[in-house]
């Protein structure tokens, strides 16, 4: 088994210095990040192949055919590249993936700029991806996508390779459902259609996981349990896996002679003022300016402390061709030397400047010699300076001012967390961090260090993919259960010997929906049903919740008997409707105004009254207060449910409450007496239909049980889908 991880970037990138292609180091998280995982990969590992990675290198390879480009690369893992021209680069990246995902997800709406040429550029990058990936693909490959870039990936990945292991992580926030939904209908659906391509679909927080699949639910309708999705014929998982790092490679680097002595001369030319340090790459929702904001205020406010400490302000360039982030650069200019001017001395600037990155050994040392770290990002997916700096503290003294929208604050809930926007609120925190008692500083960042240690990078790629082989596993587990093609054709040929044979098929999910008043049947199904019921050995049974002048206006022209109200009214094929049973009514009386006083507390949902039962239905209300209207409902009804004997139901966007007795497994038991059958063939799609199931013997006749959909189930085979299930008859029918 091989590991395949496609991100937007290689771990290098090629660059041509004087006519030569060189190989440099990329840089960012994700990068260090799953190098460090892939080079430590234990001895254990269920991996047996040396990993592959497949991304874009930084550039065009046009005219680079037939040369190794990463000769003398002899890492744990091999490299692909991905060739995008420079123009859809150019419209994908900067067009899409920056000029709409990236200020969206980061809640900078009014940032964001969509073009149907960027879409279409989205489109064909994440096409080219798969078109690279597919020839290397062997059997057995797990494929790990990651991030905003490649959301498209992996639906077009399980497309080409439908029983693939896929699983996708985002490593920016995901938003609220409200601010997704700003995005046009056809580009929303595409990207979460996209996600859902995968098997497990990771976050770095719970939020994200919850606005994740409250978008899910909200935009394509799709129920979920406690994160777990049904996608057409699949279950997919969403869920939260919090990154960590290198711990070791950060400790050790800060703990190193050089980063020591880097360290000490730096304190030494400060004269032993206490260092703050703020090190973020050039962007806007890293918060910048309002952290300078914050400084300014504190040393207006603490005149005290002028000369005696130093902001290290450290900023990386990134995206420097960008408008946006060019005036960003020249307000960040500006902003310093406006500080500046007004505090320095001539023995002591406030501010130290640096736009530049560093390599790891003076970032160590940089994190070694601050006193603070001021991480506060108006918006992050998690925020790995906040860990490195704790990891190069190695359970010192220092402190850590962090952001509560960083990612990284659901788990450092000792540091102190501030409103990144709240310019008070950080000046008193930077205060507040520089009188810290050391016993205190040294506890916390020994907490910290500790939980690092254990949760570290290692820790979050393994847990990512145990899940991921275990929704697999279980995808395998419920594709095992299904009916195969040669299962299918004996299943038929052994139904077509028989002379009476009995077809129980449930209502919603294979001929029509749960809606109040569903779309009649298709044409096609019509003409099946019709067919079926014609043969005079068949005897078809229609077995559906909707009333009986719905069953009639559904179904009342074909040959097939029909089950209205979940078996409360029966009919015979050109028959009258007959109740097997007398039912009581009573109770609708108790029932009713509750529901109704439900109905009136969630505008969108109604109360359908039937002669046996009454359904609650929020399918056009607010999704997420439904489902919790619903349980309240439920939980009220299942409390009357006992001394009224009556039965309470929850599915999709409905809350149903029955007559005692009345239910789909007594309709089949019915039937199954009245017609005596040699062969027996119960088609189910909903847990409702899980009834017929059981009514149905265990010795006797012939009997066929099948569900449709990939799920548990008392049947004895599973259906991928209801396509499958209306071939499975139309081969019976002949």
């Amino acid at each position: 088994m091989r590991l395949v991880i496609v991100s937007n970037r290689l771990p290098v990138r090629l660059v041509e210095t004087d006519g030569r292609i060189a190989v440099e180091p990329s840089a960012g998280g994700l990068a260090t990040g799953l190098e460090a995982y892939l080079n430590a990969l234990p001895a254990e590992s269920p991996f047996d192949e040396k990993p592959l990675w497949v991304g874009w290198p930084g550039r065009p390879l046009t005219g680079l055919a037939g040369l190794d480009l990463f000769e003398g690369h002899d890492g744990a893992f091999d490299m692909h590249p991905v060739h995008v021209p420079s123009d859809e680069m150019d419209a994908f990246y900067h067009g899409f993936c920056n000029a709409v995902l990236w200020p969206l997800f980061h809640y900078f709406p009014t940032y964001v700029s969509y073009r149907e040429a960027s879409w279409r550029a989205y489109e064909k990058v994440n096409a080219r991806f798969l078109e690279a990936i597919s020839p290397l693909l062997r059997e057995g490959d797990v494929i790990w996508v990651h991030d905003y870039q490649l959301m498209l990936l992996p639906q077009l990945l399980r497309q080409a390779h439908p029983l693939a292991a896929i699983g996708f992580f985002l490593h920016i926030p995901f938003p609220s459902h409200e601010l997704f939904r700003t995005l046009p209908r056809t580009c929303r659906q595409a990207l979460l259609h996209g996600v859902l391509g995968s098997d497990l679909v990771g976050f770095h927080t719970y939020d994200y996981t919850r606005h994740f699949v409250s978008s899910v639910s909200s935009i394509l309708g799709l129920p979920n349990n406690m994160g777990r999705l049904a996608v057409e014929d699949r279950p997919v998982v969403a869920d939260t896996f919090p990154m960590g790092i290198d711990v070791a490679k950060y400790a050790g680097a800060a703990a190193s002679a050089p980063a020591r002595a880097l360290a000490d001369d730096l304190r030494r030319s400060l004269a032993g003022a206490d260092i703050i340090l703020s090190m973020d790459r050039l962007d806007y929702s890293k918060g910048i300016l309002n952290r300078l904001a914050a400084f300014d205020r504190f040393l207006k406010r603490h005149p005290e402390r002028l000369e005696k400490v130093v902001l290290m302000l450290v900023v990386v360039p990134s995206r420097i061709e960008i408008k946006k982030y060019q005036e960003m650069k020249k307000r960040i200019d500006e902003m310093v030397g406006r500080i500046n001017g007004k505090y320095a001395t001539m023995a002591w600037t406030p501010i130290l400047y640096r736009f530049s990155s560093f390599p790891l050994g003076e970032l160590a040392a940089l994190y070694a010699a601050s006193d603070v770290a001021l991480v506060t990002p108006l918006r992050d997916g998690m925020n790995l300076i906040a860990k490195e700096y704790v990891a190069a503290k190695n359970g010192g003294t220092g402190v850590l001012i962090l952001s509560e929208t960083a990612g990284a604050a659901a788990e450092m809930g000792e540091t102190i967390t501030v409103n990144p926007r709240d310019i008070s609120e950080m000046a008193e925190a930077i205060e507040t961090s520089l009188t810290m008692d050391r016993a205190a500083q040294i506890r916390i960042n020994q907490t910290l260090f500790a939980r690092l240690t254990r949760f570290d990078v290692r820790h979050w790629a393994g847990d990512f993919l145990d899940s991921l082989f275990g929704v697999r596993d279980e995808r395998r587990r419920l594709e095992s259960h299904c009916l195969s093609p040669l299962g299918a054709q004996q299943m038929v040929e052994a139904a077509r010997q028989a002379k009476r044979r009995l077809l129980l098929l449930e209502a919603e999910g294979l001929f029509v929906s749960r809606d109040a008043a569903p779309d009649a049947p298709a044409a096609e199904s019509l003409e099946l049903l019709t067919l079926l019921g014609r043969d005079p050995a068949n005897m078809v049974v229609i077995i559906g919740s909707g009333s009986r002048a719905d069953m009639e206006r559904l179904f009342g022209t074909l040959p097939v008997a029909l089950a209205a109200e979940n078996g409360a009214f029966l009919r015979e094929a050109g028959q009258d409707w007959i109740m097997p049973r007398p039912l009581p009514r009573e109770w609708i009386a108790t029932i009713l105004p509750l529901m109704q006083r439900f109905a009136g507390r969630l505008p969108g949902a109604t109360v359908e009254e039937r002669e046996h039962s009454l359904v609650w239905r929020y399918r056009r209300a607010d999704k997420s207060l439904g489902e919790m209207r619903a349980r309240e409902l439920c939980a009220t009804l299942m409390g009357l449910a006992a001394g009224l004997e009556v039965t309470v139901r929850q599915g999709p966007a409905f809350v149903e409450t029955v007559s005692p007795g009345v239910g789909r497994g007594a309709a089949a038991y019915h039937f199954q007496r009245l017609h005596a059958p040699d062969a027996i063939l119960a088609l189910a799609a909903t847990d409702d239909g899980e009834e017929i199931f059981t009514a149905l013997p265990e010795q006797g006749p012939f009997t066929a049980t099948l569900r449709v959909g990939l799920c548990a189930t008392r049947a004895a085979f599973n259906l991928r889908n209801a396509r499958s299930a209306l071939v499975l008859l139309r081969n019976l029918a002949g």
